[in-house]
């Protein structure tokens, strides 16, 4: 979905209206001989993501007859908007829990991991928020005492209970607090990708289970 609000995309929009060029002329302007997958690069440009766009990103001021310096700008001010956006939506959607900590921050098999429903499925420890919240502490250890080992993150070394978005704690496996945290703990989920195409883990988890059944 083509977005029209970001930095980037209103400074191409602009910028071409001003050149007179469509969007098959830009694209071509920036070496795509297969016009088909430049505007394909370019409508990812338009919504803010770039990771398979850097060709077309490198060859945008040119492209367009700017700075350097005007385009890198842009893209700046386009991942921030995003960020923010981002950051706005999980905020609106926080709600208190408790994760479990190993060893190692790192998924031993991240693939797998991810399609068994990564974080939410292996870390995250469900609060009964109902309680009070000096309770919540008391309720993660009542599970981290019966998980010794964290699935994919080796030996259980504690939790963390993110209380707001804005304060979080550590604590050992007897639960005393270790470290205070400005910020709520939010470990790191697989992103896995079919046809260029970002697809939810446990999405995929659901499609790779239900083949298992036929």
């Amino acid at each position: 979905m083509t977005r029209t609000d970001l930095p980037l995309s209103i400074l191409i929009r602009k910028r071409c209206q001003d050149l007179g060029l469509s969007r098959s002329e830009l694209v071509r302007r920036c070496g795509y001989k297969n016009i088909s997958k430049g505007l394909r690069r370019l409508d990812q440009v338009y919504v803010g993501e770039f990771e398979e766009a850097g060709a077309l990103l490198a060859r945008l001021p040119d492209a367009l007859d700017l700075p350097p310096e005007t385009v890198k700008e842009a893209i700046t001010a386009t991942t921030r908007q995003i960020a923010a956006e981002a950051d706005a939506r999980w905020r609106a959607s926080f709600k208190p829990a408790a994760y479990l900590l190993g060893t190692s921050n790192r998924p031993s098999q991240i693939w797998m991991f991810g399609v068994t429903g990564g974080a939410e499925r292996w870390l995250k420890i469900p609060l009964d928020t109902s309680q009070s919240p000096v309770t919540y502490a008391e309720q993660a250890l009542a599970v981290v005492r019966e998980t010794p080992t964290v699935q994919f993150f080796g030996l259980t070394t504690g939790f963390i209970v993110n209380y707001t978005a804005d304060h979080a704690v550590r604590f050992d496996l007897e639960g005393r607090p270790m470290e205070t945290l400005a910020r709520a703990y939010r470990p790191g989920e697989v992103t896995l990708h079919l046809g260029g195409r970002a697809i939810p883990p446990a999405t995929v988890g659901r499609l790779l289970s239900m083949a298992g059944e036929t």
